[in-house]
């Protein structure tokens, strides 16, 4: 398996490229505004890029995503309760001018709990994990977690942006989707570094009941 992380960014958003070395193919996962980076990483990597999917559609990790269904020939894909949030791309430009113009991709499908987006060999698990937005997901790949703004190191999402539910419900999204994983599994957030189930089961404050969660 291929996991690539290209930071960038005002918020130092990653974007991921996910890859099957046997067969070439791979997904693109929240191409941000660090488009030149991405479209150099991939042509790089000589990788396909068979889909274009998004953990949820916040600005700095949809940005890219119109350039990068043309650049690449690939289709978008997000959870159904996320396209509300996608929606409202025009007004969070306008809150956040240094993206400049920012495009609604089109939709080529959606991607719901339990779903199984193939790789080549291999296959990503859709968890849907709302919270941080109302269709936020993370993806499992092997042994490998890709967990967006649901879950970073020593952290959590904000629940207090566009499409954010509650604290309450975000916290039990983790509990109840990522916290029954294996202590070995790699997460892999949207924004620093990457971190370990077990880490965050033993350390995260949100998780280990050093927080009030309200």
């Amino acid at each position: 398996m291929i996991i690539k992380c290209i930071p960038g960014g005002i918020f130092l958003t990653n974007c991921y490229i996910i890859g099957d070395e046997a067969t070439n193919e791979a997904i693109l996962v929240d191409p941000g505004e660090q488009m030149d980076d991405i479209l150099a990483e991939v042509e790089k990597s000589g990788l396909d890029i068979i889909k274009i999917v998004n953990t949820h559609s916040h600005i700095d990790h949809v940005a890219g995503a119109a350039e990068a269904k043309e650049a690449l020939g690939a289709g978008f894909y997000i959870h159904p309760e996320e396209e509300p949030v996608l929606q409202a791309l025009p007004e969070s430009a306008m809150r956040f001018p240094q993206f400049g113009e920012v495009r609604v991709p089109e939709i080529e499908g959606y991607v719901e709990e339990g779903d199984e987006i193939e790789i080549g060999n291999l296959s990503a698990k859709v968890l849907h994990t709302p919270g941080h937005t109302w269709g936020s997901i993370c993806l499992v790949i092997d042994d490998q977690v890709i967990s967006g703004d649901t879950l970073f190191a020593g952290s959590v999402g904000r629940v207090d942006l566009t499409g954010g539910t509650s604290m309450r419900e975000l916290v039990r999204s983790i509990k109840t989707k990522l916290m029954i994983l294996p202590d070995s599994y790699k997460v892999h957030p949207g924004h620093g570094p990457s971190t370990t189930i077990g880490i965050e089961r033993r350390s995260n404050p949100f998780l280990t009941g050093d927080l009030i969660i309200l």
